[in-house]
C-alpha cells in the first residue's frame, strides 16, 4: 500500500504533505470501519441483537432501521449553517467524537436494557440509534466534502480504489473476528459478546479520530465555497446539469433497497435458522469479492464513465439476487452465490454512484449539494423500512406462511431495484462511453465465472495495462473526478 500511495503522489506532483495525508486517510478509514458498520442497524450483527436477543418485532425493527435515513434528511438543516462558522474538518471531528460517545453509552448500558420487555427495550434502542444516526449523518456529509479539499481531482479514483480495497479487507477481518466472538457467546451470553465487539470498535475509532485531526488541507476549495450564501448554493445545485435527476434516482434506489431488504437478514435467523457465525461468513464472502474487484471497477469507471457501468451492474446483480426467492433450509448453498455476487457487483455500483455524485455537484456549492442529495435521497429510504415492516406484520397477523412470504418479498425487492435503471438512464454524465461498450469490455473479463461466485479468486486479470494508451486515444476521457481506479 505504501508503494501504491507513492505512485499516486508521483502522478499528481504532490509533496510530502500529500503523502502524509493519504497515509492518515487510509489508516483512519481502516480503524473507523468497525464502528461505522455497527452504526447501520440493518447489519446482521445489530439485527441479531435486536430481533433475536431482545425480540423486537419487524415493525419496531423497521422503524429503527429507517433512522439513518431520517437523520440524513435532518442534517440538511444543520450542515450548511455550521459550514458558515467552521470548516468541514471541524464539523467532521466534533460530530465524530459525539458519535463515539453515544456508542460508549450503548456499550455500557446494554446489560441494563430489559430482555423480557420488548416495548421498553425498543424505546431505548430507538433513542440510542437516533442519536448515533444523526451524529453519523453529520459526519458523512462533512467528510465527503472535506476530502475534496486536499485530495487532488485527478488522483481520487486511484486512491479511493486502493483505499476501499483495503477497507474491504479490514471488514473481512472484523467480520470473521466479530462473528467468531458472537458465535461463541450466542447461547451463553450474547450481550457480553456484543459488548466485546463494541469495545474493540470504540478503541479503534478513537485512534481513527486522532489521525483525522492530523490531516491538513492542501487546496482552496473551502474558501471558494464560502464565497456564496446558502440560498445561492442551493440555486447552483438545482441548476447543475443532471444533478436533480441523479437525486431522483438515488431516492428511488434508496426506497427499493430499504423497503424489504433489511428483513432478509431476519429471514435468515427466524425462518431458515442460520447461525450468526454462518451469516458472518457469507458477509465475509461478499466483502472478499468486493475487495478483489474494486480496482477493476475503478478501471472500468475510468474508461467508460460511472453511469454506463452502474447500468450494466444492475442487471446481473438483481438477477442473481433473485435467487433469494428459491432459498430454503435444503439449499442454503445458494446464499453463497448470492452474497458473492452482491459483493462483486455492489462494489462497482457504490463506487460508481460516489464518483458520479462528485462529478455532478457544482464545485462552489459542493457541501450544500451533497447535503441536499443525501437529504432528498434519504427521505424515501426512511419511509421504506417502516412500510416494509408494517406490511410484514400485517402478513403475520393474517397467518401467511413465512417462507413463501419472504420468497415473494425477495422478488419484489430485486424487481424494484432493477426498475430504478429507468431513471438512471436519464442522467447525463460528461464524457462517458455508451453502455454497449461497457458490455463489450465485460466480455473480455476472465471473471465471467464470478457470476457464479466460483473463479474470481484465481483470475485477477481485469484490464491489461498495455491497452491503456489505446483506450485513452479512442475515448479520450477527461482527467477529472471520473478518472478513478476504485465505497465502502
Amino acid at each position: 500500500m505504501k508503494t501504491n500511495l507513492v505512485s499516486l503522489e508521483s502522478e499528481t506532483g504532490g509533496g510530502s504533505l500529500l503523502r502524509r495525508n493519504l497515509r492518515l486517510c487510509l489508516g483512519e478509514g481502516l480503524f473507523a470501519l468497525p464502528i461505522l458498520f455497527l452504526t447501520l442497524p440493518g447489519n446482521f450483527i445489530v439485527a441479531m441483537l435486536l430481533t433475536q436477543t431482545f425480540s423486537l418485532g419487524e415493525g419496531v425493527f423497521g422503524i429503527i432501521v429507517s433512522l439513518p435515513a431520517w437523520c440524513n434528511v435532518a442534517q440538511l438543516l444543520l450542515v450548511p449553517v455550521l459550514g458558515r462558522f467552521g470548516s468541514q474538518k471541524t464539523i467532521t471531528l466534533v460530530f465524530s467524537w459525539l458519535h463515539l460517545g453515544v456508542w460508549f453509552v450503548l456499550g455500557f448500558t446494554l446489560p441494563l436494557i430489559p430482555m423480557d420487555d420488548p416495548a421498553r427495550a425498543g424505546k431505548i434502542f430507538f433513542l440510542l440509534f437516533a442519536l448515533s444516526s444523526f451524529f453519523q449523518a453529520m459526519v458523512g456529509v462533512a467528510w465527503t466534502s472535506w476530502v475534496q479539499e486536499w485530495i487532488p481531482v485527478r488522483m481520487r479514483g486511484k486512491f479511493f480504489g486502493r483505499r476501499n480495497r483495503a477497507l474491504q479487507i479490514a471488514m473481512i477481518v472484523f467480520l470473521v473476528t466479530g462473528g467468531w466472538i458472537l458465535s461463541r457467546l450466542q447461547s451463553s451470553d450474547p450481550i457480553f459478546g456484543f459488548q466485546i465487539v463494541v469495545a474493540v470498535a470504540l478503541l479503534l475509532r478513537t485512534v481513527s479520530i486522532l489521525w483525522q485531526q492530523r490531516i491538513l488541507a492542501t487546496s482552496g476549495f473551502e474558501a471558494a465555497e464560502k464565497k456564496h450564501r446558502f440560498l445561492a448554493q442551493l440555486s447552483m445545485a438545482r441548476k447543475a446539469p443532471s444533478f436533480l435527476t441523479f437525486v431522483a434516482f438515488a431516492a428511488a434506489f434508496g426506497f427499493a433497497v430499504n423497503f424489504l431488504g433489511p428483513f432478509l437478514t431476519v429471514f435468515l435467523y427466524e425462518v431458515l435458522g442460520v447461525s450468526v457465525g454462518r451469516v458472518s461468513l457469507m458477509v465475509v464472502t461478499a466483502g472478499a469479492t468486493g475487495a478483489i474487484s474494486l480496482p477493476a471497477w475503478g478501471r472500468l469507471l475510468d474508461r467508460f464513465g460511472s453511469r454506463p457501468v452502474m447500468l450494466f451492474v444492475l442487471f446481473p446483480w438483481t438477477i442473481i439476487g433473485s435467487f433469494w426467492s428459491a432459498v430454503d433450509s435444503d439449499n442454503l448453498w445458494l446464499l453463497n452465490i448470492v452474497f458473492a455476487s452482491a459483493g462483486l457487483f455492489g462494489a462497482g455500483f457504490v463506487l460508481g454512484s460516489f464518483n458520479l455524485l462528485l462529478k455532478l455537484v457544482p464545485p462552489d456549492a459542493k457541501t450544500t449539494a451533497i447535503s441536499l442529495h443525501v437529504a432528498l435521497a434519504s427521505l424515501a429510504a426512511a419511509i421504506a423500512p417502516i412500510l416494509g415492516g408494517a406490511l410484514l406484520d400485517l402478513a403475520w397477523s393474517l397467518d401467511f406462511d413465512k417462507l413463501r412470504t419472504y420468497h415473494v418479498a425477495a422478488v419484489i425487492h430485486f424487481s424494484l431495484i432493477l426498475s430504478t435503471s429507468l431513471i438512471l438512464c436519464r442522467v447525463v454524465e460528461p464524457k462517458s462511453a455508451p453502455l454497449s461498450q461497457v458490455i463489450g469490455a465485460m466480455r473480455s473479463y476472465r471473471q465471467v465465472g464470478a457470476l457464479l461466485g466460483l473463479t474470481f479468486l484465481i483470475n485477477f486479470t481485469f484490464t491489461k495495462k498495455e491497452k491503456k494508451d489505446r483506450a485513452q486515444s479512442t475515448l479520450e476521457p477527461p482527467r477529472s473526478v471520473d478518472q478513478r481506479d476504485d465505497a465502502g
